[in-house]
């Protein structure tokens, strides 16, 4: 009698069993069952078959799932598409080489600016309460009502005034700096450091971690100090946390006087994106103790005060804007029978907005640029779509040689999305392999560009997730762009015209093809037209004369020699290598920040000035060092007694703000300034002192003996490294605890516009990037079409054709596309141009070049690009040309 196996592992073999092997092991094992069987008992020939089906159980035998089954699929199709993709890379090396060096060039680009834009978005976002924090800047009216300037820093009463009147202000705090003191470690020595007095209110504005001692009692003390981490290493070492650094004190000295801190905590350095930094805080209440109460609560002067408030969340800053007309004629008195408010008026700068969008008077960093990050960010994208245009261009030209495959796959049952997928796989390989290379190009670009824009950059793709995920969604949408056009185009293609080959395809003049490459030009052809703009603008300013000598103008900071500046003057000027020398408050390519009241005297009575008036503080020798050209009157003598009477010079600008046409007739006149009678001794003509962003201003020349902090010679360009070894050993022998510090005037005239000068490189980099990106496209292109025209230029040639002819047949085909890009690109172009040039007070005059010299370059680099190939093809003998395949 047979007995068969149990049904129930029977049923479990069924169930796991691939259906292509069930039918044969099935078979044997019944079979073996029945031979097993007659030789033992029933029970154990059933756990037998129970054994051996298990040990059927393991992957090899298993069947696929339906969903496995169509993802092992998929996955097959994808490893297919692959190695089909690196066949054609490799067999199509040159075009596989030209996109290879186009979308990693792109894709480096893209990503160097984009850490540049990051960086600069991401500036005073670490407060806790950053939404809630505003900058107090003031605005100065003239008489006439217009503004004079917007100064970045207040006055020393705003702070608390604004904190008392204002019931949303909550918190308010200062910044004032104490004339740079010494500060003395035990026997060493740090000269010149930044120590800042600020209110205790500071910790509860900004967000700054302690490391060692906290916020709550820093201040507690009113000869406390707080340093940064930064500090600390400087001030006591690298191992300072093994320190008990708060039973230290810390000795400030200043001309003269000290005074002893106690350390009372260390807090971490502020970060770099933040728009000012400070390594040493003190309590606001020691600087009001020495300065006195007049000096603390002023609201109409002396903005030296950087002012802070915050905020209860959800202020509006407009709606406290409104009331400063009752603020300033509350605490400022009438003055000339009109009220403060008519002067005087503030604005709340929200503390997220101050780096990108804010240039005005007094800033206490270089600021970053809204407009520089639009710059940076759109050319950025506009080079990766170049890249890619010429990935799509250089695609669909290479895979037209392709055509007879897709037939084929075609025929074989093929559909449209089997070869779209295809044709992405292709241009997702050619990405990661790009993206690859692209990341290492910014590594060895970084430390470039960071000595370019003076940051600190960091390209931490191992180290920050968000990099890593922004890297992945990059590779994905170039690899999906790039690839789409190319995919779609080509799947699209019947059978039929698959099959035919190249001969199939129809080639119309104006395409999409055709598009892409205008698009090129149009991008390269505005670069090198905002170029040629910027280069122009800088040329313009470096040319000028700005009315006064820059060159071998040597100025020395003189702030801590205090009544020993003229001494040390008087010492350089009998080297015989240095010409001239003199002593001011300030110097060409500063600013006018110093400003009092002017009047001006018409008989016997005074009429205020409608304009402000700052002025210089200089002695006899400031016009004639800096070669100004009294225009009327005279110069400054040294005879002149300032303390009896007040010596001015003013220059053309104030003559004119004055309503008088000759300078000559303001000679002699009564001048009232500060409050200090005097007379108006000579005009000098109109100089820039400060850069040619803005206009000439009025300004005055007061000759004083006090508050001249800065001494300038004029070397005579010879033995430069001897007469500066003359300087400062000079400086050593009058002030041997101070080291000098001092700077060429040509050197300060160029970092007036390092802005310009860095948009020019910029301009330059990324002009050369697209121009080598689309020649390195054109190159492509114009060997896929030699290659289609390879029978009829032999044709042309055995009919007579020249080699002009040749060359033409082959160039025409770019020239549409160039001059297109022209009329679309530099009416654009002139516009944007403008708007950027707007922001200078005296400009260059646009000529023939500017606007026919992108048109003459990008069709220079293209024929230059194109040529050799193009020559090349028109000397081929027309019998290589007509043989067939």
């Amino acid at each position: 009698m047979e007995h068969l196996p149990p049904k129930r592992i029977t049923a479990f073999l069924e169930w796991f069993i691939n259906p292509d092997y069930l039918e044969d092991i099935s078979g044997d094992l019944e079979e073996e069952y029945q031979i097993y069987f007659r030789n033992h008992s029933l029970s154990k020939t059933r756990l037998w078959y129970t054994w051996q089906v298990i040990r059927l159980f393991r992957p090899a035998m298993m069947k696929v799932w339906t969903p496995f089954r169509k993802l092992k699929i998929q996955i097959d199709m994808v490893k297919n598409y692959i190695k089909i993709g690196m066949r054609n890379i490799w067999k199509f090396k040159a075009s596989a080489a030209i996109n290879l060096i186009g979308l990693s060039t792109g894709l480096a680009s893209f990503i160097l600016i984009a850490l540049f834009v990051i960086d600069e978005l991401s500036y005073d976002q670490h407060h806790e309460n950053k939404d809630e924090i505003f900058r107090v800047t003031v605005k100065n009216y003239n008489s006439d009502g217009s503004m004079s300037r917007q100064w970045a820093f207040a006055s020393a009463g705003h702070a608390p005034r604004i904190k008392e009147d204002f019931p949303e202000v909550t918190h308010a705090t200062r910044f004032f700096p104490w004339a740079f003191p010494d500060i003395l470690i035990g026997d060493s020595r740090f000269p010149q450091e930044q120590v800042i007095f600020t209110d205790p209110d500071v910790f509860d504005v900004f967000t700054i971690p302690f490391i060692i001692g906290n916020a709550e009692t820093a201040f507690n003390d009113i000869k406390s100090i707080v340093i940064s981490e930064s500090a600390a290493i400087k001030l006591y070492g690298n191992n300072w946390r093994e320190m008990d650094l708060l039973s230290k004190t810390v000795k400030l000295e200043s001309r003269g006087q000290s005074m002893l801190f106690n350390l009372t905590g260390v807090y971490e350095n502020m970060p770099e994106q933040q728009h000012f930094h400070f390594e040493y805080l003190a309590p606001f209440a020691i600087y009001a103790a020495i300065a006195g109460d007049q000096a603390v609560n002023n609201v109409g002067g002396n903005y030296n005060y950087l002012t802070y408030v915050k905020t209860v969340k959800g202020t509006q800053p407009e709606s406290m804007e409104a009331r400063s007309n009752e603020f300033f004629d509350k605490y400022i008195q009438p003055f000339n029978g009109r009220k403060a408010s008519e002067f005087y008026d503030f604005v709340f700068q929200p503390l997220t907005s101050i780096h990108l969008n804010s240039n005005i008077q007094g800033e206490i960093e270089n600021n970053g640029s809204l407009q520089q990050v639009y710059i940076f960010s759109v050319v950025g994208i506009l080079v990766l779509i170049i890249a890619c245009i010429n990935y799509m261009n250089l695609a669909t030209a290479k895979y037209s040689r392709r055509m007879k495959e897709i037939g084929v796959r075609k025929v074989v049952g093929a559909n449209k999305k089997s070869l779209f997928a295809q044709f992405i796989t292709e241009s997702f390989l050619i990405t990661m392999i790009s993206l690859v290379v692209g990341i290492v190009l910014v590594f060895l670009a970084l430390p470039y560009l960071n000595d370019y824009v003076s940051k600190n950059l960091t390209f931490g793709i191992f180290e920050d997730f968000k990099l890593v995920i922004l890297i992945i969604v990059l590779m994905i949408g170039v690899g999906f762009i790039a690839g789409f056009y190319p995919a779609i185009y080509l799947s699209a293609k019947n059978t039929i015209v698959s099959l035919k080959g190249e001969s199939g395809m129809t080639y119309n003049r104006f395409n999409f093809r055709s598009a892409l490459v205008t698009f090129q030009y149009v991008v390269a052809v505005g670069l090198i037209f905002a170029l040629i703009v910027v280069n122009s603008q800088i040329s313009f300013i470096f040319n000028s004369d700005p009315g006064y000598d820059k060159d071998q103008m040597l100025n020395i900071s003189a702030f801590r020699l205090g009544d020993k500046a003229d001494l040390l003057k008087n010492e350089l000027i009998n080297h015989p290598n240095i010409d001239k020398g003199t002593i001011s408050s300030r110097i060409p390519s500063g600013t006018l920040a110093d400003s009092q009241g002017a009047q001006f005297y018409k008989g016997d009575s005074a009429q205020a000035l409608s304009f402000r008036l700052p002025y210089i503080r200089v002695d006899e020798d400031f016009a004639s060092t800096f070669g100004l050209e009294l225009v009327a009157g005279e110069d400054f003598q040294s005879y002149m007694d300032v303390d009896s009477l007040g010596y001015y010079i003013i220059n053309e600008a104030t003559v004119k703000a004055m309503g008088i046409q000759d300078p000559n007739e303001i000679i002699g006149k009564k001048l009232r300034y500060g409050g200090v009678d005097g007379q108006i001794y000579g005009v000098v003509k109109d100089f820039h002192f400060e850069s040619i962003h803005t206009p000439i201003k009025p300004m005055l020349l007061q000759k004083t003996k006090n508050s001249l902090y800065r001494i300038t010679v004029k070397m005579k360009g010879q033995n430069i490294k001897e007469t500066l070894k003359f300087v400062e050993d000079k400086w050593t022998e009058i002030d041997p605890i101070n080291s000098i510090s001092y700077r060429f005037l040509d050197e300060s005239f160029e970092q007036q516009y390092e802005a310009e000068q860095r948009l020019s490189t910029l301009f330059k980099v990324l002009t050369g990037l697209v121009i080598l990106i689309s020649c390195l496209g054109m190159l492509g292109l114009v060997s896929f079409i030699i290659e289609r025209k390879t029978k009829e230029i032999g044709i042309r040639k055995v009919l007579g054709a020249s080699i002009q002819n040749l060359m033409w047949l082959v160039s025409r085909n770019f020239l549409a596309p160039i001059i297109l890009a022209a009329v679309i690109a530099l009416p654009i172009g002139f516009w944007l141009m403008n708007n950027w040039l707007e922001q200078f007070a005296y400009q260059f005059e646009f000529g023939l070049f500017v606007f026919a010299g992108p048109l003459l370059i990008i069709a220079a680099i293209t024929l230059l690009t194109i040529g050799y190939r193009a020559l090349k093809a028109s000397l081929l003998n027309p019998v290589e040309c007509l043989r067939d395949e």
